[in-house]
C-alpha cells in the first residue's frame, strides 16, 4: 500500500496538472474569443463581394458559364471541415462532428456520396476513425496561418 507519503504527492502532481489545464482551457476560450470577432468583422467584406459577384453575374445575361446553367443531378457533395488541433475548446469540436453526421447521413440517404476537405488534427482523426473520403487536408496552422501553409496540401 502506497504511505501517505507518496499520496499526498500524488494529489499535488494532480492539482498542479489541474491548474495547468485550467490555464489552457481559459486561452483557448480567449483565442476563440478572437477568432469570432475577427469573423464578425469580416462579415462585411464578405457582403460586400457577394454583392460584386452578383452583379457581375447579371451584368451580361446572355453569357451562361457552365457553373451558373441550370442545376445537374448532384452525385458527390464536398464539406470543408475547420476544427481545432487541439481538444480544449469546449464542445466546438463534438457539436461540429455531431451536426456533419447528420449532414451525411441526409446526403447519403439521398444517394450523394460525401468527401473532405479537414482543416486541423480533430477533424482528420474523425475521419480517420469514422472512414470518411479525405481528398485533402492541413494541420497544426497555428493561431494565424498564412496563405503560403495552405496552397497545394
Amino acid at each position: 500500500m502506497a504511505g501517505a507519503k507518496e499520496v499526498r504527492s500524488k494529489i499535488a502532481s494532480i492539482k498542479s496538472t489541474q491548474k495547468i489545464t485550467k490555464a489552457m482551457q481559459m486561452v483557448a476560450a480567449s483565442k476563440m474569443r478572437r477568432a469570432q470577432e475577427r469573423m464578425k468583422a469580416s462579415r462585411p467584406y464578405a457582403e460586400k463581394m457577394l454583392q460584386v459577384i452578383q452583379h457581375l453575374a447579371r451584368a451580361t445575361p446572355e453569357y451562361r458559364h457552365s457553373f451558373m446553367a441550370a442545376e445537374r443531378e448532384r452525385k458527390r457533395v464536398g464539406y470543408i471541415v475547420v476544427s481545432t488541433d487541439r481538444g480544449l475548446c469546449g464542445g466546438l469540436n463534438s457539436n461540429l462532428f455531431r451536426r456533419l453526421l447528420l449532414e451525411i447521413k441526409e446526403a447519403r440517404a439521398v444517394g450523394v456520396e460525401p468527401v473532405f476537405c479537414t482543416i486541423g488534427t480533430k477533424a482528420l482523426g474523425f475521419f480517420k476513425r469514422f472512414g470518411g473520403n479525405v481528398l485533402a487536408q492541413a494541420t497544426h496552422l497555428g493561431d494565424k496561418p498564412h496563405i503560403e501553409d495552405l496552397i497545394g496540401t
